[in-house]
């Protein structure tokens, strides 16, 4: 009996390491929280550049994401993430990694 009811069971969901979708925490304006998904598995985490991230973020955002992605500024860990073409793993970011995001706004003030 107990064999029979294994199997009427739903199967467990498996998830191989390599498959996992990877996510960063994006703390923006007043504390505003975001979760964006960066990439489907590892690899395309060492290969994602901060540009890329930058037009992940945009899409989540009021208003026009081009404009976005030129105003937006990215801190990880003290650090500025300013070089667009720099690889995310160079800064050490990776699944669940925490990043401020600063807007500049018109007239040179950030938020």
């Amino acid at each position: 009996f107990a064999e029979s009811q294994q199997h009427l069971a739903p199967p467990k969901p498996t998830q191989r390491q390599d498959e996992m979708v990877i996510q960063v925490v994006v703390y923006g304006f007043g504390g505003d929280k975001m979760t964006v998904d960066v990439a489907n598995n590892e690899k395309e985490l060492q290969l994602m550049t901060v540009l890329q991230l930058k037009k992940k973020i945009a899409l989540k955002l009021p208003g026009s994401p081009e404009r976005a992605v030129v105003d937006m500024q990215l801190v990880f860990a003290t650090k500025r993430l300013d070089a667009d073409t720099k690889l995310l793993c160079e800064y050490g970011i990776q699944h669940r990694s925490i990043i401020q995001m600063v807007m500049t706004l018109d007239g040179g003030l950030a938020a």
